[in-house]
């Protein structure tokens, strides 16, 4: 019987750089062998999947949810189908605000521990926005629509909690003190996790891939495990974040869009997505928090060029994924001020 296929599963929250890491590994320490990738969005869009588009053999997409929950069928479908195919490894993104304990039940179900193998979780950390997202609160709706606060720590100390691996990712952007606090805070979260730093997720990819660091057995040891077996908790509806997919056919004026980002809203938690210009070539858009990077094709590195040669959205108009809490009450808000920077 053939050994079980290797998986690794990244976790992080939105615009943490999990795709970053993902695309680092498959040039490095995946590079010729054959190679899966699952990328799950919460929107109906999934981005990040095109962003790693021709950089594997087997790209699996599972978006408009989360496979921690409303998608964790799907995602034992695919690995199950995957693990019929001579795969070497298996590479799973969740979305943002997945959360690692149930995404690592699925390995659990069916036939699959004898086909497949959970290796690591890895958790992405935004060092230069983690206390930042800490502290952040946010506005959701209750059962009765009601506004009630919903804070976003529990479901960053979740992502920390569980995890095998946590790479500090963009510590470039924080002083040496401050990343000393935040790796302290993160070992008192989770004494055992192995804890890497990283700059745009370059990272020794052995200390990520084939480490067997995911224990089985201490994994239903958690007190958690029983309830989210049971009962998987939706979280789009316990931290009440949204989505919304902005379709433009007609260019934008380049100046515009970028007085329109200079004032970008703070409600955004996320948003990524390709920008066509009538004056400038077309581009990659990436925000989280007060990091907004807008990346026009010709000034990408040499070995992604082609990548976004092939997705072809450029001739397809403009597409921006939106993400946040309760955003959805702020959709005609964003719409009118983009169609300000419209030609």
């Amino acid at each position: 019987m053939a050994r079980p296929i290797p998986v690794t599963v990244l976790v992080g929250f939105l615009g943490a750089g999990k795709t970053t890491l993902i695309n680092h590994l498959l040039r490095t320490g995946l590079a010729g062998k054959r190679v899966a990738v699952v990328v799950n969005d919460l929107a109906e869009v999934n981005v990040d999947a095109r962003l790693v588009v021709g950089r594997t053999e087997r790209l699996v997409e599972l978006a408009n949810g989360c496979i921690c929950c409303t998608l964790r069928q799907d995602l034992l479908s695919e690995l199950e189908r995957l693990a019929e195919e001579p795969l070497d490894y298996i590479l799973v993104e969740s979305t943002g605000i997945g959360e690692p304990l149930p995404i690592a039940q699925t390995f659990y179900m069916g036939g699959l521990p004898e086909k497949v193998r959970l290796d690591a979780i890895v958790s992405v950390v935004d060092a230069a926005r983690f206390f930042e997202l800490w502290e952040e609160v946010g506005e959701v709706e209750d059962a009765e629509g009601n506004p009630v606060e919903e804070p976003l720590a529990p479901l960053l100390a979740e992502q920390v909690e569980f995890a095998n691996i946590l790479v500090l990712n963009k510590v470039d952007l924080v002083g040496e003190e401050e990343l000393a606090r935040l790796e302290g805070f993160l070992r008192a979260l989770n004494p055992g996790a192995r804890i890497l730093r990283a700059v745009r997720g370059a990272v020794d990819p052995g200390q990520i891939l084939g480490t067997g660091l995911y224990d089985y057995e201490e994994g239903v040891r958690h007190p958690d495990w029983e309830r989210e077996w049971q009962a998987p908790t939706k979280e789009t509806e316990e931290y009440g974040f949204q989505s919304f997919v902005y379709r433009q056919g007609r260019p934008f004026r380049f100046a515009r869009f970028w007085s329109f980002l200079e004032s970008f809203p703070a409600y955004v938690l996320r948003a990524k997505g390709f920008v066509r210009f009538a004056d400038h070539p077309p581009a990659v858009l990436s925000q989280a928090g007060e990091s907004v990077v807008l990346e026009a094709l010709e000034e990408a590195p040499a070995e992604e060029a082609p990548l976004y040669l092939d997705l072809g959205w450029e001739e397809e108009g403009t597409e921006i994924v939106f993400i946040g809490q309760g955003i959805l009450r702020r959709r005609a808000e964003i719409e009118s001020a983009l169609a300000l920077c419209l030609e």
